[in-house]
């Protein structure tokens, strides 16, 4: 395995060295990636060997068992001969250092920082849930979760001290994490507390069926308890990666992406599910007649769980929807693909339910009139209860934002955005897809019904999914591909914009860049000028009108000290 793991690094390297753009120091590359690889794993070793010392001696204070000799051994070896390595390739890497200035902004060292330092978050936020859950309801004491806890912190804490900065993209992808971890643990702390409430106010007592009984406030408190300690130790991950260093970073497109799909689409997901739950509980009840056979008390006791995650979805969705760029000055900042974006994911959203429901309604609808079995006469109340749910919670919130976005419909810009095309291409291929297949389906079923002589009531009753689906996604794609007709006429190919590509050489052009990005249909790549790291130009209004009066798919800007060329060049 390792050989084969040797033979394919050894396999890409020559490939990336073969295709590579000229400049591109291949050896370097090898050879951080062998150094931070190897210094990775001395790290991971000699952590393992000090977490079980640390534990021996956790179980020890606490009289417990040690463990043997053998184990004993085990970890001190870890810690001497591994540890005793690290120390030599630090040694190494930090005359490398001193040496070569340009070694700190190694993407192969920024990535080691950005991988140790979610690691060690990880085993900090088990090793915390351990502990506060010791200490709050109860837990029993895990030496191995807490001593790995205080070992990463120290290993965290060693290389926060470290030169280079960790990647942007490595809080963002803490931030999703801790959220995930924060909005379970606060999803089931709100259960507890509904339930407990919708206990008390039911007139029907529920410890008849075996759903209650006892002191209800003190099994609440146990169960808050229990959530407790992950929400503590997910909260701590969260603030330090979004709220304190997330959250403050400039607007990238990996900021926009992590409070677009993680915030805004996992709020308002969170709170389609929970209404659609409330909603099927209400009209299963009146729809559905076993589901009357419990009693109201108990039918509805779903009720605690679904309020839950529409309080907590709402949370989420309101407080990443202000994090959105121009939200709020929509109107005066204008519409960016960010914008545009997050109209697009909700009005995905609520189509995606509408057409389930319309599916679903035709479904009733086919099995009620179309032939079909004797024992294919069952009782249709619940899937038309799924049915009016999917319709009732997405029609409000695909009309809401199909609106938004049809109100700027007709003008080069919105249709010609990539937004609003990938989103008409996905949803005119998409449905006209499940026609198709539904349509193949169809025609293969009656066709080997007739050839194998089968062709029964039984088989002729299955054409109702098919026939479903078809009605379903049929409307829809003649739609959205009469919407994206209109968009492709609405803009002539003369002023179709032209993916160019602006490459910056100079100084730290942040600035620049994203002034430059800014321009539809422009791609910017900067490069750092070694002869002249410092070269910023002084007019950056005059670069970003050079660069909009060229015609060219390349340009190049070169940053001299306070000015800067801006030379077309050829593909």
């Amino acid at each position: 395995m390792s050989l084969i793991l040797l033979v394919a690094l050894i396999l890409v390297i020559v490939l990336y060295r073969r295709w590579s753009p000229p400049g591109v120091d291949i050896g370097a590359m090898a050879r951080r990636l062998l150094e931070y690889g190897f210094l990775a794993g001395l790290v991971l070793a000699v952590s393992l060997g000090a977490t079980g010392l640390l534990a021996r001696l956790f179980e020890g204070l606490r009289g417990g068992r040690a463990g043997d000799p053998e184990e004993l051994a085990l970890w001190l070896s870890l810690v001497v001969v591994a540890g005793g390595a690290l120390a030599g390739l630090a040694a190494w890497l930090r005359r490398r250092f001193r040496a070569d200035p340009t070694e700190v902004k190694a993407a192969a060292w920024i990535f080691y920082i950005g991988v140790v330092d979610l690691t060690a978050a990880g085993f900090v936020v088990v090793g915390v849930t351990q502990i506060v859950g010791w200490v709050l309801d109860g837990w029993s004491f895990d030496s191995w979760m807490t001593a790995a806890a205080l070992v990463w912190t120290l290993i965290a804490t060693i290389h926060h001290r470290l030169p280079g900065r960790r990647p942007p993209i490595f809080n963002l992808v803490g931030s999703a994490v801790s959220l995930a971890g924060v909005g379970i643990s606060l999803a089931v702390v709100l259960e507890h507390l509904l339930d407990w409430a919708y206990d008390g106010v039911t007139p029907t007592p529920l410890s008849g069926i075996g759903l209650g009984g006892g002191d209800e406030w003190a099994q609440t408190i146990d169960g808050i308890a229990g959530a407790a300690s992950p929400l503590v130790a997910f909260a701590g991950a969260w603030l330090r990666y979004w709220w304190l260093n997330a959250r403050r970073a400039p607007r990238s497109q990996e900021r926009d992406g992590y409070v677009l799909v993680c915030g805004v689409l996992g709020g308002l997901a969170a709170t389609l599910v929970a209404a659609g739950g409330l909603i099927h509980t209400a009209l299963s009840w009146l729809l559905v007649e076993t589901a009357r056979d419990v009693g109201a008390a108990a039918h509805f006791d779903v009720l605690s769980v679904f309020g839950a995650l529409l309080l907590l979805g709402l949370g989420l969705w309101a407080y990443h929807r202000r994090e959105v760029p121009h939200a709020v000055e929509r109107q005066v900042g204008g519409r960016d693909e960010v914008v545009r974006l997050y109209d697009h994911l909700e009005a995905g959203a609520g189509l995606s339910a509408v057409t389930l429901g319309i599916g679903l309604l035709l479904g009733t609808v086919l099995h009620r009139f179309w032939p079909a079995p004797e024992d294919w006469n069952r009782d249709i109340g619940e899937v038309l209860a799924a049915a009016l749910t999917a319709l009732l919670i997405g029609v409000p919130v695909w009309a809401r934002a199909w609106r938004r976005i049809q109100g700027h419909a007709g003008t080069v810009a919105e249709e010609s955005s990539a937004v609003r095309r990938v989103y008409l291409f996905v949803v005119f291929g998409v449905t006209a897809l499940c026609g198709l297949v539904s349509v193949g389906a169809m025609v293969y079923l009656l066709l080997f019904g007739l050839l194998d002589g089968s062709l029964d009531v039984e088989r002729v009753a299955i054409f109702r999914v098919p026939l479903a689906a078809i009605g379903a996604t049929v409307g829809v794609a003649a739609y959205h591909g009469r919407v994206l007709q209109v968009g492709l006429r609405t803009v002539p190919q003369s002023i179709r914009p032209v993916q160019r590509t602006v490459t910056l050489i100079g100084g730290d052009l942040a600035d620049l860049e994203e002034r430059l990005e800014k321009i539809a249909g422009v791609r910017v790549v900067s490069r750092l000028r070694l002869e002249a790291p410092d070269a910023v130009p002084a007019d950056l209004d005059s670069v970003v009108m050079a660069v909009e009066a060229t015609c060219e798919d390349l340009v190049v800007v070169v940053a001299d000290d306070g000015s800067a060329d801006v030379i077309p060049v050829a593909p």
